[in-house]
């Protein structure tokens, strides 16, 4: 099983890695402009994530059906169910895309952003927006490579749309490029959101071109197949707790970003670069648990629970290394990662920074675990236990505490630390009382 596991989740580990990365790029590159335009970058990133999570919602509703439906050896029904996981993506990320675009100045006045601050988050946050259709509609493809265990090549085109996005950032963004010296176009924030968006046409063909060249299990079919409208809806029973749980937990990271703003540029700047240096102990995590939704998908098809429960056991003891491993070295170089992503940053930001490392680093382990659930719950077709988790530890936990906090302690930020922990605790302990409960074993597809 450890192989098993190793050899579906290695390319999606290596996938997420690259896609932090990728999200990085903009970043390093922006930080070095200084510490407004880089908590800009950071700023609306939850906004993003709110918008993309109905496309996750799809991606995770796709490769559960799919998985299942090809554990059951029922091939042809497989077919007519990716070429609707696609159509929705299409449909969905055009709309995203459009109402993302109008919307943009009403988001940022709402998260409380102004002055200079404000205009650089929304210039970044209309011009990514052009991107959001074509990465929600690879996606989709995302959904029906993964159902097969065909991980790699969705590493393949990332990395290859990452490399697109990091040569182009510092060509878009600089008047002159750093170290080369060459001619740049000098726009700014503006740039890093145009190269990153042209980077998602790019992912989205390539996507498009290796998904058609690699799926062999089940091979896409686009004539012959006919709008079934169960098929659609049996796509948003699946996928719409999913999405409602990472929407929900996107929009309240977009109000804890209302909570920070309200302290200042560099704690803004020092949150979100902290947590840019989780996302990296975080991603291998992740990769493991989105590797468990096939093989729990398969299993539950084929009605294997031992090899589920084997599974499940298995990926914890391995998140459970990564993540502590992970969190030690960061520990050991957290000044240099400062340093790396903001080479301009000052003391209170990096003063921030530390503070906020040390109150959430212990617990970082438990959010690996927290993928690990999500991982379960999502291959099996329960995603409202997923989205129980996901909203749960936001809303009936975090944000209560961190308003409590503030006004009966008058701790500040550190009230907002606090908060974080106890929310990553609970969550952890509702999703053992849901596993031990054997409520995900019961048979949706």
């Amino acid at each position: 099983m450890y192989q098993v596991i190793w050899m579906i989740s290695l390319p999606l580990i290596l996938n997420n890695l690259i896609m932090t990365f990728y999200n990085m790029a903009d970043a390093v590159f922006v930080g070095q402009l200084g510490t407004t335009e880089f908590a800009a970058v950071s700023f609306v990133n939850p906004v993003m994530f709110l918008f993309r999570s109905i496309g996750l919602g799809i991606q995770i509703a796709g490769t559960s059906i799919l998985s299942q439906l090809i554990g059951r050896d029922r091939i042809q029904e497989a077919k007519e169910y990716a070429w609707h996981v696609i159509l929705f993506t299409v449909g969905m990320g055009l709309l995203l895309g459009l109402t993302g675009y109008l919307t943009s100045p009403w988001i940022i006045s709402f998260m409380g952003g102004t002055g200079r601050f404000g205009e650089l988050s929304l210039v970044y946050l209309r011009y990514i927006f052009l991107g959001v259709p074509p990465q929600i509609v690879f996606m989709g493809f995302m959904a029906i490579m993964n159902a097969q265990g065909n991980t790699k090549s969705t590493t393949l085109v990332n990395s290859a749309a990452a490399l697109a996005n990091v040569v182009m950032d510092p060509f878009f963004i600089f008047s002159r490029i750093p170290v080369l010296g060459l001619p740049g176009l000098g726009l700014g924030v503006a740039g890093a959101a145009l190269a990153t968006s042209l980077a998602h046409v790019f992912l989205m063909i390539l996507g498009f071109y290796v998904m058609r060249r690699t799926s062999v299990t089940l091979p896409i079919a686009f004539r012959h197949v006919f709008f079934d409208p169960k098929k659609l809806k049996k796509i948003v029973t699946v996928g719409l707790p999913s999405a409602a749980g990472h929407s929900g937990s996107a929009f309240g990271f977009i109000l804890m970003n209302t909570f920070i703003a309200k302290y200042g540029t560099s704690l803004m700047a020092a949150f979100s670069l902290i947590n840019r240096m989780n996302d990296m102990i975080m991603m291998p995590a992740m990769g493991i648990g989105s590797g468990l939704t096939s093989i729990v998908g398969q299993n539950m098809g084929a009605g294997n629970e031992e090899r589920i429960r084997e599974g499940f056991i298995k990926a914890i003891r391995l998140s459970m290394a990564i993540s502590v491993v992970g969190s030690i070295l960061i520990f050991l170089f957290r000044y240099q990662l400062v340093y790396f992503f903001t080479p301009t940053a000052e003391a209170l930001m990096v003063a921030h920074s530390m503070e906020y490392l040390l109150y959430i680093l212990p617990t970082i382990p438990l959010m690996g675990l927290f993928s690990i659930f999500q991982g379960l719950f999502q291959g099996s077709g329960h995603t409202n236990h997923s989205m129980f988790m996901a909203i749960g530890r936001l809303w009936l936990i975090r944000i209560p505490a961190i308003l409590l906090l503030d006004h009966f302690t008058g701790l500040g930020q550190r009230g907002i630390w606090i908060a974080m922990n106890l929310s990553n605790i609970a969550v952890i302990v509702y999703g053992f009382w849901v596993y031990r409960s054997n409520r995900w074993t019961r048979q949706l597809v």
